[in-house]
């Protein structure tokens, strides 16, 4: 008596047998690769062969070909010790006040930040201030203005 606006199961169940594999797939790989991860063995990345450098891993097994972000900061920023004349002063990243004569880093923007902190922060190729995201070293070390090396050694910044 004319035609049903009701599709057909047939016509319906070859999408929902694609659906179901695609996401058994995917979860197996997630379980596989998780278990790579457990065991410690390099886990491929899910982008791999995709060709497209914004999908690149931050982190990389490979071993570095130069020294590393913070070693080449280390070398270009000296810490010194923090002298307190007022209150007040916290260091970003671990929310903690700067004890008198911590060992803290003085950045080109200006910022404070405990050593440890800042050494964590560059552990984790993070190459801006953590905290107005100026960037801290140059691409090269041909381009790196002087000016901007560091606060000199043993000397105590005062607020």
């Amino acid at each position: 008596m004319g035609i049903s606006s009701m599709p057909a199961p047939k016509d319906s169940l070859m999408g929902f047998v694609l659906y179901n594999t695609a996401v058994s797939v995917a979860i197996l790989a997630g379980l596989v690769r998780a278990a790579l991860v457990f065991l410690g063995l390099a886990a491929p990345s899910p982008w791999e062969g995709l060709g497209a450098d914004d999908h690149r891993p931050v982190v990389s097994s490979a071993a570095p070909s130069g020294p590393s972000l913070a070693d080449r900061f280390r070398s270009r920023f000296r810490p010194s010790r923090f002298g307190r004349r007022r209150g007040g002063a916290d260091c970003r990243v671990c929310l903690a006040r700067f004890e008198a004569e911590s060992v803290v880093n003085r950045l080109p923007c200006g910022h404070l930040f405990h050593r440890a902190c800042l050494e964590t922060w560059l552990d984790y190729d993070h190459a801006t201030c953590p905290l107005c995201r100026l960037r801290l070293l140059p691409a090269t070390d041909d381009d790196y203005p002087a000016a901007l090396a560091a606060v000199a050694p043993g000397t105590a910044v005062r607020f």
